[in-house]
């Protein structure tokens, strides 16, 4: 992939191009938001992390510039942990997610690594003539995480032309977050703390938990069933695990700055951002996402 680093701290910048490429990606750097902005024309990187404060143009600025120009690309920004409400500021001018520094070898790569399948199944959008006043699908899903990029790229051809370009990305990462949940957390009823002390077993820790999850019993036979519909006024999806449930109340308020620099339920507070409602029914385990298209 090409990724584009805009940092103005020069040693997180060089650390971050070195790490980069050492995970084989070609790599272009800008140490203010214009330069950045210019190479970003240039370069026409898949992914680029920008800082937030940064000389000339900031990271806020450059990113509502880089939205009028590109839908498409992936920006995660690079943030501190006492900057909470820059960050959502970020997140709502449509960042797609964000990296707390100063970030480690393991956190670029886990983060590089989670966008990297999504690009690589991404579909381009189909040219639509007329248009689609309603439509249904139903999807029964295994728990094979692997599958889940097709699965997203199936269910957004869906929406056809409903989906502003500029809403796209954001619903899709939304999607893959909240099946990402149904499966680990929900099916295999794998919770944070256990989720947390896998990761930090090593790079295959978490991978060695959902393995064994998935061949032994309540867990291997359970399904994820989502439901899609699209009218003339919104697209709707229903997705639901067959998993134990969750206090859905507890969960972090995505509109509080604060909960920002916490990880747990980061991923469903980042797909929460991306959708007009988003709401846990039942006990947790069937969530239902809208976005409005009038």
């Amino acid at each position: 992939m090409k990724i584009l680093v805009v940092e103005d701290e020069e040693v997180t910048r060089e650390f971050m191009v070195m790490a980069i490429e050492g995970l084989g990606h070609e790599t272009r750097a800008a140490a203010d938001g214009k330069a950045g902005l210019q190479a970003f024309n240039a370069f026409k990187p898949d992914i680029v992390f920008a800082d937030i404060q940064m000389p000339v143009m900031n990271g806020l600025e450059m990113l509502e510039k880089l939205r009028k120009i590109d839908n498409e690309a992936l920006v995660i920004i690079n943030t501190t942990l006492d900057a909470p409400e820059y960050t959502l500021k970020a997140l709502r001018l449509k960042a797609n997610d964000y990296l707390i520094k100063p970030a480690l070898m393991k956190d670029l790569h886990e983060i590089i690594s989670k966008y990297e399948d999504i690009l690589k199944h991404r579909t381009m959008h189909r040219e639509v003539l007329g248009c689609i006043s309603r439509r249904e699908l139903s999807m029964e899903i295994s728990n094979r995480l692997d599958l889940l990029s097709k699965i997203v790229d199936r269910l957004i051809l869906e929406t056809e032309s409903a989906l502003e370009p500029k809403d796209r990305l954001g619903i899709r990462l939304g999607l893959m977050e909240i099946l990402i949940n149904a499966i680990e957390h929900g099916n295999l009823g794998i919770g944070y703390h256990e989720k947390s002390l896998a990761i930090e077993r090593g790079p295959n820790g978490l991978e060695q938990v959902i393995e064994e999850r998935m061949h032994s019993e309540p867990y291997c036979g359970r399904k994820v069933q989502v439901d899609f519909k699209l009218n003339r006024e919104r697209c709707e999806w229903l997705v639901t695990d067959q998993g134990e449930g969750f206090d859905f109340n507890n969960l972090p308020d995505p509109n509080d700055p604060e909960n920002l620099i916490k990880c747990h339920g980061r991923g469903i507070m980042l797909a929460r951002l991306q959708f007009d409602e988003c709401t846990f029914l039942g006990c947790g385990n069937q969530v239902r996402m809208v976005k409005r298209l009038i």
